[in-house]
């Protein structure tokens, strides 16, 4: 593939009697290689009519892109907020990239464990960066010096099918960087979230710290968890179409069936345990509901018929005796899914080339 530069005859001029002009900061000029046609559509905008526009369709974007436009001219030094002054810029020193790992979550330890006269090492010191707070410039510099960060942005372009922005971008790196994730780990979320449709950078950034927080640092571990997502995904979708639930679910509804998908219960148990509840308090409960459930699983109760039998053991009969209903088990299909192909994913990175 040739690679030859495309030379530009200068037959074209600027024609300035077309109307008035307006001034360029030349900070706007030197940002230009990592700004989007976009991000330039804004800023354009802001210089000649020093507002944002009131109707994003006025320039051909989203809100979502002016949102980003924004943020990118900001770092870069074009724009700032209302009564924050730019500060002058300073020349950082030059050094290998830093990962700063956030924290993992702590586990306690019994007081008795702990020898009285033991003295507690005095903390390690650790220049903390401010969250995503990554120029372009020191992007590219990342790109251009590791191997494995530029073959991360190849893997999640491949699995989002879309070229990354200046703001996914940050976030890659800030899981990579603050939570200690490794490439290949982040990879693995990427492409599963990829995989059922949660392409928004904020929903994989919101899975990274779940990972972070459950210590998945292993492929075993990260496959495992992707297991559960996966079935904890398609499950919750089965259960609003059982149950026929018209509305979006809330959070708390979200935790209570993922709570149900991990307790290996099959949608025929919910949709008893549902209509036990509506028959009890005459609303669909959810609180109600996982009472039920959590009973049936501690009891080890797999099946519908079993489910019904151990109720009737178990409370004393009131009035019409519960309906009798063919049994129901999830197929092994449901409880299992394909494990993810690291090498594919590895692969189709290597063959790709990440935008700058």
């Amino acid at each position: 593939m040739c690679n030859a530069k495309r030379v530009y005859a200068m037959d074209y001029k600027v024609n300035w009697d077309s109307g008035g002009v307006f001034a360029v900061p030349d900070a706007a000029a030197e940002a230009l290689r990592l700004a989007s046609g976009k991000a330039l559509k804004v800023l354009i905008y802001m210089l000649k009519y020093r507002r944002l526009p009131d109707d994003p369709d006025e320039i051909g974007v989203t809100a979502e892109d002016i949102d980003e436009a924004l943020s990118y001219w900001s770092s870069v030094g074009v724009i700032y907020r209302s009564g924050n002054a730019p500060q002058a810029k300073s020349q950082p020193a030059a050094h290998e990239p830093v990962r700063v790992l956030a924290p993992k979550p702590e586990t306690a330890v019994p007081a008795a464990a702990i020898p009285a006269a033991a003295v507690p090492a005095a903390p390690e010191k650790e220049v903390i960066r401010p969250r995503k707070s990554l120029l372009p410039t020191e992007i590219a510099e990342r790109i251009a010096e590791s191997q494995e960060i530029a073959l991360l942005f190849k893997s999640a372009e491949g699995s989002l099918k879309r070229v990354l922005t200046f703001d996914d971008q940050r976030t890659i790196l800030w899981i990579y960087d603050h939570l200690g994730m490794s490439a290949d780990i982040i990879m693995m979320l990427i492409a599963y979230c990829c995989s059922v449709g949660r392409t928004n950078m904020g929903y994989i950034e919101k899975a990274a710290l779940d990972w972070h927080e459950k210590n998945i640092a292993t492929h075993e571990q990260a496959e495992n968890e992707i297991l559960l997502m996966q079935r904890s995904f398609t499950f919750e979708a089965k259960v609003q179409s059982r149950l026929k639930m018209q509305n979006k679910l809330t959070a708390s509804q979200k935790k209570y069936i993922d709570e149900w998908a991990r307790m290996d219960m099959s949608v025929d148990l919910v949709e008893l345990a549902y209509d036990k509840t509506v028959d009890a308090t005459g609303k669909p409960a959810f609180q109600y509901m996982n009472k039920i459930l959590v009973k049936w699983h501690d009891n080890n109760i797999t099946d519908m018929q079993s489910a019904i039998e151990f109720d009737e053991r178990t409370k004393p009969s009131r009035g019409q005796a519960p309906r009798q209903v063919a049994q129901g088990r999830s197929t092994a299909a449901e409880k299992s899914a394909p494990s993810f192909d690291l090498s594919a994913i590895m692969e189709h990175a290597r063959n790709s080339k990440p935008t700058v």
